[in-house]
C-alpha cells in the first residue's frame, strides 16, 4: 500500500493565525535557573531527560533525548534545523547529528522546506531524540564530558493548511558524561503547503505513568514495558534482549499506530549497542505491530479508547569475549497513522519512545493506579 508521507499539524479553532504562538502571561524565563541541561525561550522549555554514550563499529556515539514543553496559549509547531546539531567533548572532539536516522520524533527544517509534524498543544510536552556521531582516528583521545548545541525553529500557521518559518532558537546544554543527566519530573519532508490532518489528542490527565521508568506517555497513547527477556545465541555469544511493550490508547478517539522500521535500538550500562539487524537488510525485529517504511505502512495496529495491545521488540549484540551490561535503555519511534478516504495512509505524527534502567523481568501493565483508572473510564464511555 502506497503511503503519502506529507505530514501536517493540528491547528485548533481560534488560534492566532499568522502571528505565531502567543506566550502565556505571567511566565518568565526562570524554569531552567541553575540547570545546565535545560534551555528556555519565550515559547517553550527544553530539557535533556536522557544522555548516553555508545559505540558502533568505528564510530563513537552520544545520544540525547530532549523534552520540549509548550509555554504558549496555542498550538506550537517546532522543527530541528538540519546541520545545527553538535556535541563537543572536553578534548574538543566534534560529534555531529546525521540527518534522517540521527533525528527521531521531530521534523526537520532544511532551507525553506520543513516538516510540521511536531505539534505541542498548550502546556503539552513531548520528546525528540538526537544522535551525534564521531569517527576517531587511531591516536585520538576521548573526552569524558560533553556540551550540546541545537537549533530549533518555530513553524507558524498562516491558514489552516499553510505554514511559514518563524523564529529560530539556538539551544545549549551542558553537564553530561561524568554524571548522568537529571531526569524530568513528570520519509520525505513536507513543504509549507502541507495539509493539516486530524489526530487524536491525549486526555488531560496528570502523569498516567505515575513516575514508573518502564512507562512512557506519548501524546494519545501510553507505552509500558511488561516483560524483558535476556538470552544467548551461539556460536558468537550474541546477547539477545526481547522487550514486550503494551500500548494503551488514552485518547477519546480511535488511533492507529505503526513502528518506524529501523528505529529499534538499545544501549546497555557499559555502552554496548544492541541493534535490530544488519544495515541494508529488512527490519524483522518487531512483532505484533505493523511496520512503517518510506513507501508503505501497515495500519493493522488499531486501538479504540481505553484499549491496549502488546508488541515485542528484539535486538542483539555480538559480544564475543567482551563485557556485557545488566541494565538497558531502549529507544524506538512510533508513528500515528491516518487512513484517508482514498485508502491511502498518511503519517500524522512521530513519537520518540524510550525506556531507561531496564532489567530482565515481568510486570503487569495498565491494571492499576492512574493509568488503570483512566483506561477503565475510557472503556466505560464506549
Amino acid at each position: 500500500m502506497n503511503m503519502r508521507h506529507h505530514v501536517g499539524a493540528i491547528v485548533l479553532a481560534g488560534a492566532a493565525l499568522g502571528f505565531g504562538s502567543l506566550p502565556l502571561t505571567g511566565q518568565g524565563n526562570q524554569a531552567c535557573a541553575g540547570q545546565p541541561s535545560c534551555a528556555e525561550v519565550t515559547s517553550f522549555i527544553s530539557t535533556v531527560s536522557d544522555f548516553r554514550e555508545s559505540t558502533s563499529g568505528n564510530h563513537r556515539l552520544v545520544s540525547a533525548t530532549v523534552r520540549f514543553q509548550n509555554k504558549t496559549k496555542g498550538p506550537l509547531v517546532l522543527g530541528y534545523v538540519v546541520g545545527s546539531g553538535l556535541a563537543v567533548d572536553d578534548r574538543g572532539n566534534r560529534y555531529q547529528v546525521q540527518s534522517g536516522r540521527g533525528v527521531r520524533g521531530i521534523g526537520e527544517v532544511t532551507n525553506n522546506t520543513f516538516d510540521p509534524k511536531f505539534v505541542l498543544q498548550p502546556g503539552e510536552a513531548s520528546d525528540a531524540r538526537f544522535e551525534f556521531a564521531w569517527q576517531p582516528t587511531r591516536d585520538a583521545i576521548y573526552g569524558t564530558t560533553y556540551e550540546i548545541d541545537l537549533a530549533i525553529r518555530e513553524i507558524d500557521p498562516v491558514t489552516a493548511s499553510q505554514y511559514r518559518l518563524g523564529k529560530e532558537h539556538a539551544l545549549h546544554f551542558s553537564g553530561f558524561g561524568d554524571q548522568p543527566a537529571p531526569t524530568v519530573a513528570s520519509g520525505p519532508t513536507a513543504s509549507s503547503g502541507a495539509e493539516a490532518p486530524a489526530a487524536a489528542t491525549s486526555m488531560p490527565v496528570k502523569d498516567p505513568c505515575g513516575g514508573d521508568v518502564r512507562c512512557n506517555h506519548a501524546g494519545p497513547f501510553v507505552a509500558e514495558v511488561v516483560r524483558v527477556n535476556l538470552s544467548k545465541r551461539d556460536p558468537y555469544n550474541d546477547q539477545v534482549v526481547e522487550t514486550t511493550v503494551r500500548f494503551s490508547n488514552v485518547s477519546a478517539e480511535p488511533i492507529i499506530l505503526g513502528y518506524q522500521s529501523g528505529s529499534n535500538i538499545m544501549v546497555d550500562d557499559v555502552g554496548n549497542r544492541y541493534v535490530w539487524g544488519r544495515a541494508g537488510t529488512h527490519d524483522t525485529s518487531v512483532k505484533g505491530i505493523g511496520l512503517v517504511t518510506g513507501r508503505s505502512a501497515d495500519p493493522s495496529f488499531q486501538l479504540g479508547p481505553g484499549q491496549s495491545r502488546n508488541a515485542t521488540f528484539t535486538v542483539w549484540f555480538r559480544a564475543g569475549r567482551r563485557q556485557v551490561g545488566t541494565r538497558y535503555a531502549l529507544d524506538f519511534t512510533i508513528e500515528q497513522l491516518e487512513v484517508l478516504p482514498s485508502q491511502q495512509i498518511r503519517s500524522v505524527r512521530e513519537y520518540a519512545v524510550g525506556f531507561r534502567d531496564l532489567a530482565p523481568g515481568t510486570w503487569g501493565g495498565g491494571g492499576g493506579g492512574v493509568l488503570g483508572d483512566l483506561l477503565k473510564a475510557l472503556q466505560g464511555k464506549k
